[in-house]
């Protein structure tokens, strides 16, 4: 993937989320780098929606004990902790523990899935024209042609989290997450998690 896509959906995620950048006051866009970073460490595929070079959506999925991508994903994983690690961030432990508190998978699910949606986010000048709606298919069709039979995605109060039950997509699971993103006044305050289940047909 070139530079300038990675630009370009880092800034989309630095718009939409907060990703913890309050809490350990990192510098600039450092905590939408990480997050992405993260998701590069842990997706088995990414695809991209583009419009005269633009990105407008993106969506990927992870695949539990996968063994495909192993080089490039340890690269990420190591730079994600190189930023988290750096000047940037002023406050280690809070991102640390904002990563830790969207973690919500209980136990008696760590077994159930075989992957997740690592990541789906349109750009919000795009929104209302079912870029997700394709995108999330797509994704599920590939998912399901890589052998698996069920996917989970973790969403939030942050995010239009009824998209997934429109497109068949269960909730099986919902807890409160102590420090959520921040409200519209900034301040940080708790927010119900929620996990769907789709199940793919292969």
């Amino acid at each position: 993937m070139k530079i300038k896509n990675h630009r370009q959906i880092v800034e989309m995620l630095f718009k939409e989320w907060d990703l913890g950048k309050q809490a350990s006051h990192a510098k600039g866009k450092t905590c939408a780098w990480i997050y992405w970073f993260e998701i590069l460490s842990e997706a088995e595929e990414i695809i991209i929606e583009k419009e005269n070079g633009n990105i407008l959506g993106i969506c990927g999925y992870s695949k539990w004990n996968s063994k495909k991508h192993r080089i490039r994903k340890k690269i990420y994983q190591l730079l994600k902790w190189l930023l988290i690690h750096s000047f940037l961030i002023k406050n280690r432990e809070a991102i640390i523990k904002y990563d830790n508190d969207y973690r919500y998978l209980p136990k008696e699910l760590e077994n159930y899935f075989d992957g997740e949606i690592a990541i789906l986010i349109v750009d919000k000048q795009h929104r209302g024209k079912k870029i997700g709606k394709k995108l999330l298919n797509e994704v599920f069709k590939m998912a399901a042609d890589d052998g698996m039979k069920n996917i989970q995605i973790l969403s939030d109060e942050s995010c239009n989290y009824k998209f997934y039950e429109n497109l068949g997509c269960t909730k099986i699971y919902e807890t409160l997450i102590p420090n959520g993103e921040p409200d519209k006044c900034g301040k940080i305050t708790s927010e119900k998690g929620f996990i769907y289940e789709k199940k793919l047909s292969i």
